[in-house]
């Protein structure tokens, strides 16, 4: 045991750990082994004959039954009722007397198994299963051979109902025989576990403290070293050096960040007057147009248009921060095509009418499958992007059309319009970030040129494909090609 102790202390951790979990498992099975050795020592030896099998009172029904056929239909008397009672063992047995119309006569049950006439005959020399229970069922006959009635005779077979003077013992040998591998289990396992616990306990408590000294920069202590376990040895001198070459070059960066501070407090304070000035300026100006109202509506319209493009722009700043983080990914979750195309089209017809642009759309099926796996917010962001700018150039009473095709493991939407298209030389670079066409697609409208890179991003992010392109008779087409994803069941 020495030499195990030894060899831990030099072992890895995952060494120790798979060692640890033998010993559990072994001395779980020595304990068990020895537990159940006791209990049938207890039975066999010191108590010997003191159990019943479980079967016990079945070997005592053919006794039973040698007295009934001696008897047969005199047992349809209550008379003998004294005489059955003392041939059944009625503290684990239970019987009753029943005639061929399911009667009971007598008995130490009064539960009814046999009702009436057609299931006296049909149960007759079976047995019934009731629950834990056992029921046989015999015959009684007369002299002429007649089937006249019955006795039935319910047991159990388990061990404590065959030993029901000293039930609870039984029960209790039973339930510690059967969970003590799984006591000695837990118990062996809370006990290796509180050991190996106290061995890493110490350097994670160094490192704990070592990471609030750091926290609040204060790098004047040093880590010792531990003998319990080579990870935790290597781990707490990494530590160590990673300390020393903090304490360097922090103290640094700390007086870098201490003299940022005065300099931004100093920024403030130099920048608090002219936006004052400012501020109060802006307010004459705004007080003095009330003599012109015209032009003060004029004023704040654009103030609020650009207002309204300022947060918009801004939005799709950060979605596009959002998207090009590492982390992100788009949900899976099955979408019934039918429903999202139709939903989706109600929301864009809306935006269509306030510009009389005429917006059709369709859903045209080639196999069986109507769901795909995508997310649908982000499929959804998609088409917003697509359409409201097919929305944006489509002139008054034009015409916007959305199809949308199932191929294969595919779903594909085709959107055109009746705009003046894209300019083809610059068709590879319309899904970059910040591009913005100069001819046909600007008509003053400016923009970041980010709602297409969102588009693009997120159907990559699916797996998918996007291509832009004018159609022969005018106006752009947009293709969008999404994987199926999950095979779903029509």
């Amino acid at each position: 045991m020495g030499k195990i102790k030894k060899w831990m202390h030099r072992a890895t951790l995952k060494a120790q750990f798979v060692l640890s979990f033998h010993l559990i498992l072994l001395y779980s099975l020595l304990a068990t082994l020895l537990t159940w050795g006791i209990v049938i020592t207890v039975n066999w030896v010191l108590m010997p004959g003191a159990l019943n099998p479980a079967n016990y009172y079945e070997k005592q029904i053919p006794d039973i039954l040698q007295f009934v056929k001696e008897k047969e239909d005199t047992l349809l008397s209550t008379r003998v009722e004294k005489q059955v009672e003392s041939v059944i063992p009625l503290e684990g047995m239970d019987y009753q007397v029943i005639n061929k119309e399911g009667q009971i006569l007598y008995g130490s049950m009064a539960t009814q198994y046999i009702k009436n006439k057609r299931d006296f005959y049909s149960q007759v020399n079976t047995n019934i299963h009731a629950g834990k229970y056992i029921i046989k069922v015999y015959p009684l006959f007369n002299s002429k051979d007649e089937v006249n009635g019955a006795i039935a005779l319910r047991y159990q077979l388990n061990m404590a109902s065959t030993n029901p003077n000293i039930k609870w013992i039984v029960a209790l040998v039973t339930f510690l025989s059967l969970a003590s591998p799984f006591l000695y289990f837990y118990l062996f396992a809370y006990l290796f576990g509180r050991r190996f616990s106290r061995r890493i306990e110490r350097p994670f408590n160094e490192l704990m403290t070592a990471a609030k000294n750091i926290q609040n920069n204060n790098l004047d202590f040093s880590l010792s070293m531990t003998q319990d376990a080579k990870e935790l040895s290597q781990l707490l001198h990494a530590f160590e050096e990673m300390r020393k070459e903090l304490k360097q070059s922090l103290s640094k960066q700390w007086q870098l960040e201490e003299d940022r501070k005065e300099m931004t407090a100093a920024i403030a304070h130099d920048l608090r007057t002219p936006l004052t000035i400012i501020h109060g300026h802006t307010e004459i100006l705004v007080e003095g147009s009330k003599k012109d109202p015209e032009r003060l509506n004029r004023y704040l319209h654009t103030i609020y248009t650009n207002t309204l493009r300022s947060i918009q722009l801004l939005n799709q700043l950060q979605e596009v921060s959002v998207i090009e983080n590492p982390g992100f990914t788009v949900k899976r979750e099955p979408i019934d095509i039918n429903t999202f195309v139709h939903e989706k089209a109600d929301e864009l017809q809306l935006l269509c009418q306030k510009k009389e642009i005429t917006f059709l759309s369709s859903v045209s099926e080639s196999q069986a499958p109507i769901q795909f796996h995508g997310d649908p917010q982000r499929i959804s962001q998609v088409l917003d992007n697509i359409i409201t700018n097919c929305i944006r150039y489509t002139p008054e009473r034009g015409e916007i059309v959305w199809n949308t095709v199932i191929h294969h493991k595919e779903i594909i939407f085709e959107i055109h319009d009746t705009g003046p298209g894209f300019a083809l030389s610059n068709k590879e670079q319309l899904f970059k970030k910040f591009y913005r066409e100069d001819t046909s697609r600007t008509g003053g409208h400016g923009n970041l040129g980010l709602g297409l890179y969102i588009a693009h991003s997120i159907v990559k992010n699916h797996g998918g494909s996007i291509m832009a392109d004018n159609k022969d008779t005018g106006g752009a087409f947009i293709k969008v090609v999404l994987p199926m994803g999950e095979e779903v069941n029509s």
